[in-house]
């Protein structure tokens, strides 16, 4: 198996000048993560994977998955509640 801690940024407006909260997963993988893979399982989903960086210190991949941002009438603030009830953990 392979652990990869999965990473997303939530941004705090449409044009992506300030960042809200990073968001995170650790996951196990049978197989390393690729480049324009999406993961998921019963109730979250990774979004596509745009870098992938393998840390040979800590055995674990790190892996970039695209950014999500507010749109009209839909919040910052109510996108990190709907991430977090889906498994991801923020770190800032």
């Amino acid at each position: 198996m392979y652990k990869c801690i999965f990473i997303k940024y939530l941004w705090k407006d449409t044009d992506k000048k300030r960042k809200f909260k990073t968001l995170q997963k650790e996951v196990e993988l049978p197989f390393p993560p690729a480049i324009g893979m999406e993961v998921t399982d019963a109730k979250w989903f990774s979004g596509k994977i745009e870098r992938v960086v393998w840390n040979n210190e800590d055995n674990v991949f790190s892996v970039k998955v695209m950014d999500i941002q507010p749109k009209e009438g839909v919040t910052a603030e109510l996108l990190l509640d709907v991430a977090t009830n889906q498994g991801w953990t923020p770190q800032d």
